[in-house]
């Protein structure tokens, strides 16, 4: 008797285990096919359209040099830091046309869209920033008051900068605050700038930076009057697709900038402020 009540109870296990499939217990293998399928699925990438929307940083350096104090300065290990970092992240540079483009609706934007801009047109300029950036390949923009040509970058210096992938755009006549000025002299320090460009680079300029970040109703009409597409703002933000291209906000460079501080500029449009 006890043989046959051991026999059933044993072709009953074999029945079960049949139906309801075989599940033995290990450490560290708790969980199910059913409850791992249950896990959720890694996001997709931001789209194309996100990507767009979110805008582009458009970077502003002045001085490359050894003035800790200075914050309008960055010095040269930490600018070559900078530029690597853009480079080793897949950060991809944009001439002042693409940005014009984007701003347009008429750009596919590359991978992690970036501006780099210069302002005044500092001796370092050329002998320290331009060096790194021909070594890593970057694009970038040099505002230069056209005035000062002469003073501390020549014009055969101008030609191998944008020879080498620096572009060469307006920072005004004589770097007066433009805001200050009637119409006539705004006029005067637009055109004048405009016309020793074009015949000495053989260009046609039409990228303008606000000297102190200075302008008015008049100076934006001035602009579109002589043909410039895009104008720059001291400003703190990124360019947005919608933006009025000649009130374009940058990003702010130098030496409190660290690479962690460069990474939140580069990745958030709504940065902290230092």
């Amino acid at each position: 008797m006890k043989k046959t009540v051991f026999y059933a109870a044993g072709l009953l296990l074999v029945l079960a285990l049949a139906a309801g499939g075989w599940r033995f217990w290990q450490p560290g293998h708790e969980k199910l096919p059913a409850e791992q399928a249950a896990k959720p699925a890694a996001q997709p990438a931001a789209s194309a359209e996100a990507e767009r929307a979110a805008g582009i940083p458009v970077l502003m350096y002045h001085s490359v040099g050894t003035e800790p104090d200075n914050d309008a300065v960055i010095s040269p290990e930490l600018f070559t830091a900078h530029m690597e970092y853009l480079q080793q992240h897949g950060f991809t540079p944009l001439a002042a046309e693409e940005l014009e483009a984007y701003l347009a609706g008429t750009l596919k934007l590359p991978p992690r869209p970036v501006v780099i801009t210069f302002d005044d047109g500092y001796r370092d300029t050329y002998e320290v920033a331009l060096p790194v950036l021909k070594r890593l390949g970057l694009k970038s923009i040099l505002f230069i008051p056209a005035g000062e040509v002469g003073r501390r970058l020549s014009w055969q210096e101008l030609r191998e900068m944008k020879a080498a992938g620096m572009q060469i755009a307006s920072h005004s006549f004589s770097h007066r605050e433009l805001g200050a000025l009637s119409a006539g002299e705004q006029a005067e320090e637009i055109v004048r700038s405009k016309e020793l460009l074009d015949g000495f680079l053989e260009q046609d300029t039409r990228f303008f930076c606000y000297p102190y970040g200075s302008y008015n109703q008049d100076t934006l009409r001035l602009l579109r009057e002589h043909g410039f597409k895009l104008a720059v703002t001291l400003e703190p933000g990124w360019v947005k697709s919608g933006d009025n291209p000649l009130t374009l906000r940058r990003v702010w460079m130098g030496n409190s900038v660290t690479l962690q501080h460069l990474h939140e500029r580069l990745t958030r449009a709504d940065y902290p402020m230092l």
